[in-house]
């Protein structure tokens, strides 16, 4: 090698700091690693043509003039481009920085714009052949030599003279394709080498959230309280090393361990900001200084950290938060950590939910299999039954056709639903039977409209409604008593109603009908399991007033048809 090719060479070797950077912010970048998984996507396709025509242009602004000519690192950014986006990408970047490139002038302009081109186009054919993670610096190497060559062979053919243009590539064959093939080459390495790092902090950090998860189960299987927080806040703390770790709900601290527990105390209401925003958001989220973490106490030792949310049937229902003193202290490894921890958390959480919905509802059924097998409603029904064998033989058969509708509904094994019609088949049977004890004072009127039928809602959710209407809101009234149900269709709401002129309830005991305290199978254990299965926007609403009677409303999806196949998938 030459003087004048060394010398060119050690010129173009200064325009590889600038793209060893641009590897480098490229690798560590989540967004761009997003836009290269998914290049087709317009956003994506227009951020990596705008970040590689940069690239390719500053590559002939470096250039350096021989003959008329530019040596240049333009070809690197260009077939990078087309490695790391596909075809359509390295055509847009090879088509700007080639237009670039004839707008420069010289009399190879056409041909180096036209082999830009070219280049960019092949190395997004060989990037969809083969595939990015199958990608290696040999390749890349092959592929910027190859691209090289083509655009030698155009300059040779296209320029004009050709004795000028044969004078130029004698020149600059030899350090131009080296600094292009060690500079493709050299980027590869680096996005390669800090692709090998995350997959080792990802390795690393799934290990430990695995590890952090096995311990927090026992905590968690009763779901997110103060008590399994605290303590699951306690495991994280002492596993990552973190300077303060806090779970919350959507409003409340629910457990805080460590550094700035004097303010971030449990049970309060959440104060920064960055929780608040990514309850609000439900994205994963990086704080980098004490501004961005939102916290009103100036003096708050905490500056740095990642926030993840927590997650149930689909919906945020609080945080985790890994939080570090130093400002900009966050690493990969924390990052993939929080994220690991907050999946598994979440799906602890909805297997705790799962099994809540599972316990209420095998309380629901025991309780209203004990109401109806209790001596006192078999003993009065079989009375009556008896009383009329003889008087009305006829409306005895009914009651016992009632009874039995009954009894094998009670003993019936059902699933987590049932139909609206196949609950209202034991409903009317219930009613039948409550007839014969209140005489003419009872009058029922059903509307059901056809189209919900077929609609399936959790066992014993009607029932417990029709009976209490029955039992404590018209049995103790001494004038006639009215029970009025229906069920339509309200857009994408089914609505079941059931409406009373009993003797209503006063406000104090209508609220602790829905507290946790609240015993039976009455309106407290309907209205959490329809808000466990169908989320909070569903469930049952309850209005009465004292002396006029009582409407309890149910609201469930019509479209969403669930199943018990479908909470065993959850699990699964």
């Amino acid at each position: 090698m030459d003087v004048g090719n060394f010398h060119i060479i050690l010129n173009l070797m200064g325009d590889m700091a600038l793209i060893s950077l641009v590897a480098y912010l490229i690798g560590r970048s989540s967004f761009i690693a997003n836009c290269v998984n998914q290049p087709l996507n317009i956003r994506n396709w227009l951020a990596l043509t705008v970040i590689f025509s940069i690239l390719s242009i500053l590559g002939t602004y470096n250039g350096i003039p021989i003959e008329g000519a530019l040596a240049n690192t333009r070809l690197i950014g260009t077939l990078m481009s087309g490695i790391m986006g596909g075809p359509i990408v390295g055509l847009s970047v090879g088509s700007i920085s080639g237009l670039h490139r004839y707008l420069v002038g010289g009399f190879t302009a056409e041909a180096c714009g036209m082999a830009a081109a070219v280049g960019g186009l092949f190395a997004g054919i060989v990037r969809q052949k083969i595939g990015i993670n199958n990608m290696t610096w040999k390749t890349a190497g092959a592929i910027a030599l190859i691209a090289e060559l083509m655009q030698k062979v155009m300059v040779l053919l296209v320029a004009k003279p050709f004795e000028a243009a044969l004078a130029l590539e004698k020149a600059i064959a030899i350090p131009t394709t080296l600094v292009s093939v060690l500079g493709t080459v050299v980027f590869m390495f680096i996005i390669k080498d800090i692709q090998s790092q995350q997959q080792a902090h990802s390795a690393k950090a799934a290990e430990l959230a695995l590890e952090i998860a096995s311990k927090t189960l026992l905590h968690l299987r009763h779901g997110l309280n103060t008590q399994s927080a605290t303590e699951t806040a306690k495991i994280v703390y002492e596993l990552t090393k973190a300077d303060a770790v806090s779970i919350s709900d959507r409003e409340t601290v629910l457990g805080f361990i460590g550094k700035g527990a004097d303010h971030h105390r449990i049970g309060e209401p959440i104060i920064t900001e960055s929780t608040k925003r990514v309850n609000a958001e439900g994205v994963l989220t990086v704080i980098h200084s004490h501004e961005e973490r939102g916290c009103p106490v100036p003096d708050c030792p905490l500056r740095s950290g990642v926030v993840a949310p927590l997650f149930a049937q689909g919906a945020v229902v609080g945080t985790i938060k890994l939080s570090r003193i130093q400002t900009g202290d966050v690493n990969e490894m924390d990052i993939e950590l929080v994220r690991g921890i907050a999946q598994l958390l979440s799906v602890q959480i909805e297997l705790a939910e799962i099994d809540e919905q599972k316990k209420l509802r095998e309380k629901a059924e025991l309780k209203a299999l004990r109401a109806q097998m209790n001596p006192h409603f078999l003993f009065n029904t079989l009375s009556i039954i008896m009383s009329l064998c003889r008087t009305k033989p006829e409306m005895a058969r009914d009651l016992i056709e009632h009874l039995s509708i009954i009894l094998k509904y009670s003993f019936a094994k059902h699933g987590d639903f049932v139909t609206i019609e196949e609950e209202l088949e034991k409903v009317k049977s219930y009613l039948e039977i409550a007839k014969t004890r209140f005489g003419s004072r009872l009058i029922i009127e059903t509307d059901i409209a056809a189209e919900v039928l077929k609609i399936r809602l959790p066992v014993l959710s009607i029932q417990p409604l029709v009976e209490n209407a029955v039992q404590h809101g018209l049995f103790p009234k001494l004038t006639q008593g009215k029970l009025v149900i229906t069920a339509s269709k309200q857009g994408d709401i089914v609505e079941i109603a059931v409406v009373d002129n009993g003797i209503g309830i006063e406000p104090d005991k209508l609220e602790q009908l829905f507290s946790a305290e609240a015993e039976g199978i009455g309106v407290q254990n309907v209205h959490l399991r329809l808000q466990g299965f169908y989320g909070e926007q569903f469930g049952l609403v309850l209005e009465s007033l004292p002396g006029s009677g009582t409407k309890a409303v149910i609201r469930i999806p019509y479209t969403r048809e669930v199943d018990s196949y479908e909470i065993e998938s959850h699990c699964s």
